[in-house]
């Protein structure tokens, strides 16, 4: 099976598993908690965005994936794990400018997924060893983009 299929397949099935768990159960819950405090929990899933700068280091991938595309990548989810802590924090303490920090790093993290995305086709990175990285996008890629929509629903709940 070529190995974008194989990616293709694992990439859907854990996007609906996650669809389905935020349906079900993730938001219920927040319907319940002011949307500040709905986002937090939320906003902890990419703040773990850490995991993408694995790709930054030696011998993570296989050294034909280009350098342009590994530092594309990690650096991208590194900055958007920082953003999230300091949408975290600020959050946490209401500071005024909060709520303007999580859609910073929702516009932000979006960009780079959507970027990554189109990236790894160019470079046809699939047909390369990505070690645990292949985990990373199949796994972890699919619960961002879920918690992405559950933030931008957060947003536009009574004033957040």
């Amino acid at each position: 099976m070529p190995a974008i299929v194989l990616f293709g397949i694992q990439f859907t099935l854990a996007l609906i598993a996650y669809a389905l768990i935020a349906w079900w159960y993730v938001a219920p819950r927040l319907a319940v908690l002011p949307p500040k405090g709905a986002l937090v929990p939320l906003l902890w899933v990419h703040a773990f965005r850490v995991v993408g700068g694995t790709i930054l280091a030696p011998g993570a991938v296989d050294a034909a994936v280009p350098a342009e595309f590994r530092t594309m990548i990690g650096l991208g989810d590194l900055a958007t794990a920082l953003l999230a802590l300091i949408a975290l924090v600020a959050l946490r303490y209401r500071m005024t400018w909060a709520v303007a920090s999580v859609w910073v790093v929702l516009v932000v993290g979006l960009l780079d997924t959507v970027n990554a995305i189109i990236e790894s086709m160019r470079f046809s990175v699939f047909n390369h060893a990505l070690g645990v990285n292949w985990v990373i996008v199949t796994m972890y890629v699919p619960a961002l983009l879920v918690s992405s929509v559950l933030i931008f629903i957060q947003l536009r709940r009574r004033s957040a």
